[in-house]
């Protein structure tokens, strides 16, 4: 990482660029005037008082009453301390007052018909992980590659069988199957190979009326979901009944 980019995460930790700027500096000097930060940061002299100002109201510099005035930053080990204290104050407030509004003006048919989209693995894993917790009956989850059955879906569909619910996993991987029989599911193969091999990288079924079917182009995985839809009643029916007759148990 360079300093530019220092700068910018510090700026995405909740500093100004202009603030960000000046902590480098001082941290590079140890200490200074403003005319010496403005020399070593991309900072008009003028800014640096207030930049500095702020800075020290963040807890993240110490000000030496002189004339001129001097500044020193605080250690590298407080000034993380303050950083994370403040970006997790800013995120706990963000998210009690998101909380307090969820929904709150949400029609609510909106899942009748809604089909969504998630894109990355990460998202898509979450969605499955998701919509496994809310399992009350059922789960049928596929995938031919062990990479898209991470922890996170392993540990959902192991939960949600210790509650009772009927989990399933069928593979036509080796791996898959021995991970989830490590994990005490019940799994199964397929009687027949699917050749081609389909683009699809998983596919969670759950309840009868939730569906998450991920697919992969080789860089990055996006899945559709639905969930209490007649299109998620009539895939997964569909779904369930293909993998009935297709199953080696």
């Amino acid at each position: 990482m360079n300093e530019s980019a220092a700068v910018d995460a510090l700026a995405r930790l909740g500093l100004s660029t202009y603030e960000a700027r000046v902590f480098v500096a001082l941290q590079r000097l140890g200490t200074g005037t403003a005319s010496d930060v403005a020399e070593v940061a991309d900072v008009p002299r003028s800014q640096v008082y207030g930049a500095a100002e702020d800075l020290e109201h963040a807890g993240l510099l110490e000000v030496q009453q002189t004339t001129p005035r001097r500044y020193r930053p605080v250690s590298l080990d407080a000034a993380r301390d303050h950083l994370r204290e403040r970006f997790e104050d800013d995120r706990d407030r963000a998210f009690d007052y998101i909380e307090s509004v969820q929904g709150e003006l949400a029609d609510g048919d909106e899942n009748r018909e809604a089909i969504w989209t998630v894109t990355g693995t990460d998202a898509v894993t979450d969605r499955i992980a998701d919509a496994v917790e809310d399992a009350d009956d059922r789960v049928l989850f596929g995938t031919g590659n062990v990479a898209f059955f991470p922890d996170a879906v392993r540990d959902a569909l192991v939960d949600a069988a210790d509650r009772g619910v009927a989990v399933q996993i069928v593979s036509e991987d080796d791996a898959v199957i021995a991970a989830a029989s490590d994990a005490g599911l019940e799994t199964s193969g397929l009687t027949t190979p699917m050749e081609p091999a389909p683009p699809s990288s998983r596919v969670a079924l759950v309840d009868g009326n939730t569906i998450v079917l991920g697919v992969h182009d080789g860089e990055t995985e996006t899945a559709m979901w639905s969930a209490n839809s007649r299109f998620a009643s009539v895939l997964t029916e569909s779904l369930e009944t293909w993998f009935a007759n297709e199953l080696d148990v």
